[in-house]
């Protein structure tokens, strides 16, 4: 047993030897998405291609805290958007935590509620993409690449 103890001794001393050179990996950076952004929406109802909008985003960013504003220009009409609030990661992804509509009203097609939705930033331009169900017209489908 004491012959063992300078192995012992010496087996940590080798361990540590450089340590003072290890560098640990960063956590991931997450991406500065602050801006405006806009571009054309496709938008779909059942299926069938519908007028084109036009959406305007404004994004405001704390760290990875975003609060997110906007009009949508539906039949040249400045349509205001329900301001909400989210988080993005280090791959640009959007998961909101509260604000935005879940539901609206729509004349034709009755209301009109969210299914699922994704935002997801890359460089200068944001995908965004919308689902939603209806009463009476089957699903809405919004898709659109935004740029600052």
């Amino acid at each position: 047993m004491k012959g063992s103890i300078p192995w012992l001794l010496l087996g940590l001393g080798l361990v540590g030897y450089g340590c003072d050179s290890v560098t640990l990996p960063s956590a991931p950076q997450i991406p500065n998405v602050a801006g405006a952004y806009s571009g054309p929406v496709t938008w779909t109802i059942g299926g069938a291609p519908a007028p084109p909008l036009f959406l305007y985003m404004n994004v405001i960013q704390a760290g990875s805290q975003l609060t997110i504003t906007g009009t949508m220009v539906v039949d040249a009409k400045n349509v205001p958007l329900t301001a909400m609030t989210g988080n993005v990661n280090a791959s640009g992804y959007f998961t909101p935590t509260s604000g935005g509509a879940s539901s609206s009203y729509d004349s034709t097609c009755g209301n009109a509620r969210l299914v699922d939705g994704s935002l997801t930033f890359s460089g200068n331009s944001a995908q965004y993409v919308e689902r939603d169900a209806t009463d009476f017209c089957g699903s809405w489908i919004l898709s659109g690449t935004l740029t600052k």
